[in-house]
């Protein structure tokens, strides 16, 4: 069976029509900005770089980290965990699966030194079961469901017994060694702290739990995402799941008041215009004949369209055009196409080859992107294929 992942053959081009520029130094900024205010004494940070690093790519982001000190990487699955440690040895950093893998690749947990997360009882036995065949022992996280209801054992009054006693089977099975202990909080980018504060209850009762059982040393307990890392340090433990914030995005607005230092974007989203035309009144542009010309308008094509991640429900966004009198607003009108999309930009001093920046000059345009798709600034960032390249500068010394 032949295997293989979209565009991974595309040349790599000295020009560029559409591209996502990647401030490393953006990134690093972030980075020392969010430690230096979350991660207090006692409390490590924990890069997220699942999903490619949200998009921005997941390697030079994460020879940018280690550079910083980061010294523990979180992904979604054992294919992004193997690639982490191909630019990140086992002695920099750990690298934890927060997601499912096969027991039938505990081999390969083992020989990249990946830490796995156990979520069940007949999971970790499973994982176990594989790792004594394969005569290896796996360091693992257990992850607590405190009311997510997506992955984790049970915390609910009526479980919390068979869940102590399945994490102390964990922490006594000589082919597991248990190194962490964590939850996901569900509603952390909300005003409201109530849900937060009911499932961090949940959370240290089987704590309490496990630590009066003996099962403490050598366990790293952390619960925050960026979400809840921006509130009180209560809950940020021993550690903190450094996500969205690190790429220069908030989670919420809820979330800005929280955080005392601004972020800077890490992602710059941009193209170039292809085609300039003037349609006269009345006439329709793009796919539907959404939207038609009261005036005789000047029309710009845009090589970038929903392939590239830039999708539908992004019509009528208001994008930056670098004109030759300065950067220009200017909507984008029409259906946006599979690998294009057409803005007015009638008035503007515009000329084919000038840029375009659809997101990552300034926050608010990601997250009025986001507004008009109906939801969150993580999706957009996460859309981008690999058909567009990133280029990466770093523009801090």
């Amino acid at each position: 069976m032949n295997i293989a992942y979209p565009y991974a053959e595309f040349p790599a081009l000295s020009t560029h029509k559409t591209w996502a520029e990647i401030d490393l130094g953006a990134l690093r900024y972030n980075f020392r900005a969010l430690c230096r205010e979350i991660c207090t004494e006692g409390c490590s940070p924990i890069a997220v770089v699942k999903a490619d690093a949200y998009g921005h790519g997941a390697a030079p982001c994460v020879r940018a980290l280690l550079e910083e000190g980061c010294t523990c990487f979180a992904v979604s699955c054992i294919e992004e965990a193997i690639a982490v440690r191909a630019v990140c040895p086992p002695e920099a950093a750990d690298v934890l699966i927060l997601g499912y893998t096969l027991p039938e690749e505990v081999g390969l947990l083992a020989e990249y030194a990946l830490t796995q997360t156990v979520f069940s009882h007949e999971y970790a036995e499973a994982i176990s079961g594989a790792a004594a065949a394969a005569d290896v022992r796996l360091r693992v996280h257990v992850k607590l469901d405190t009311g997510m209801n997506r992955l984790g054992f049970s915390t609910t009054p009526e479980t919390l017994a068979h869940t102590v006693s399945a994490i102390e089977s964990i922490a006594a099975d000589p082919h597991l060694s248990l190194c962490g202990i964590f939850t996901h909080f569900a509603r952390a980018d909300e005003v409201d702290e109530a849900p937060i504060m009911a499932q961090y209850i949940r959370y240290t009762a089987v704590n309490d739990a496990l630590e009066s059982l003996g099962i403490k040393e050598g366990v790293l307990h952390h619960v925050c995402n960026s979400a809840a890392s921006c509130r009180t340090d209560a809950y940020r433990l021993e550690a903190v799941r450094l996500g969205i914030m690190l790429y220069g995005v908030f989670p919420s607005p809820a979330c800005v008041p929280l955080f005392p230092v601004s972020l800077k974007p890490v992602m710059r989203l941009c193209t170039r215009v292809a085609h300039l035309h003037t349609i006269p009144v009345g006439e329709f542009v793009g796919y539907g004949g959404l939207w038609s010309a009261d005036t005789s308008r000047l029309i710009a094509t845009l090589p970038v369209g929903y392939a590239d991640g830039f999708i539908r429900a992004f019509r009528g966004a208001s994008v930056s055009v670098a004109t030759k009198d300065g950067p220009r607003e200017a909507p984008v009108v029409g259906n946006i196409c599979m690998d294009q999309c057409m803005l007015d930009v009638t008035g503007l001093n515009v000329a084919v080859g000038d840029v375009v920046t659809l997101f990552g000059d300034k926050p608010e345009r990601l997250s009025a992107l986001a507004e008009r798709a109906g939801t969150i600034e993580y999706e957009p960032l996460c859309l981008i294929t690999g058909r567009v390249p990133r280029l990466y500068v770093d523009s801090q010394p």
